[in-house]
């Protein structure tokens, strides 16, 4: 019976993830077959189990020899009580298996933002060393060498680069985001003076002057596991304060400066325009395409 509970329980909950839209939180739309797939199956092992918790229980209470038995060896051979140690085991084990099933239905989705970025550190290793590092480690350059190799990846920027070379204005969407600062991260000298439209959160971030602070996106490779803080830093003409995790649209002039925490040289948009917007419903980005 208790499998049957956990089996309908987790279908619940995969299902409750599709119907609200929430499962965009945690992987990329692109494998949400993957997560509907999973649906079905989970809900065809809760009616197996179910049919065969069903016929065992009723296979016990229409056995006649089997309550003869039991009834007339009552006394002779009392029924072996399950080792105290074997419950405690068994009950751990179902607690840890319920506590996800339950607690994805019944708590909110957190929505990533500035703090996830503070607590993982703000560090961009793939400009110093070319080490490999996953998208939970990236800050500011979405960098898929990891996920596809250097010299493939290599070659992925170079072919995307060619739409967004001849253009003067570059507008990045929630579609191509994460593309569009993959290639100008790559040929950054190549986009100084071009001008560049985005969206995103504030983070003031370490050793910023008075007038900058970044704007990121939290994107989204494959999951939520592979996530990284994407986006730029921004400079405005004077002094500002603005607070973490406030949403805006900025405008300005592509530029480079030394940023002395990563010791690299990175793009700065230098502000001619901005204001604020509303939290977008998915305020996540994705890796829509490889090609």
């Amino acid at each position: 019976m208790f499998r049957v509970i956990i089996l309908l329980l987790f279908t619940n909950l995969f299902f409750s993830l599709h119907l609200t839209g929430n499962i965009s939180k945690y992987i990329n739309m692109k494998y949400a077959f993957l997560s509907k797939s999973m649906v079905v199956v989970l809900f065809l092992l809760t009616l197996a189990e179910a049919i065969r918790w069903y016929r065992s229980d009723k296979s016990k209470q229409e056995d006649p020899l089997h309550c003869q038995c039991d009834s007339e060896h009552h006394h002779e051979h009392p029924k072996k009580k399950e080792p105290k140690s074997k419950k405690v085991k068994n009950f751990i084990a179902y607690t840890f298996v319920l506590i996800p099933a339950l607690t994805g239905v019944l708590l909110p989705v957190a929505t990533l933002d500035s703090k996830l970025v503070d607590a993982k550190g703000f560090q961009f290793p793939t400009l110093e060393d070319g080490n490999d590092q996953y998208g939970m480690h990236q800050v500011l350059n979405p960098d898929m060498s990891p996920f596809l190799g250097k010299d493939a990846f290599l070659d992925l920027v170079s072919k995307e680069s060619k739409s967004y070379k001849p253009k003067d204005h570059i507008t990045l969407t929630d579609q191509d985001y994460l593309v569009g600062l993959e290639v100008i991260y790559n040929y950054s000298g190549e986009f100084v003076g071009k001008k560049i439209t985005m969206n995103g959160f504030s983070y003031n971030g370490p050793k910023l002057n008075g007038n900058q602070l970044f704007l990121l996106r939290f994107g989204i490779i494959h999951c939520v596991a592979d996530s990284g803080a994407f986006g730029m830093m921004i400079q405005f003409p004077n002094d500002i304060k603005i607070p973490n995790d406030q949403w805006y649209q900025v405008t300005g002039t592509l530029d480079t400066v030394y940023y002395e925490p990563m010791k690299t040289r990175i793009p700065v948009l230098k502000v001619s325009s901005y204001k604020t917007i509303s939290k977008p419903k998915d305020p996540y980005v994705y890796r829509n395409s490889l090609n």
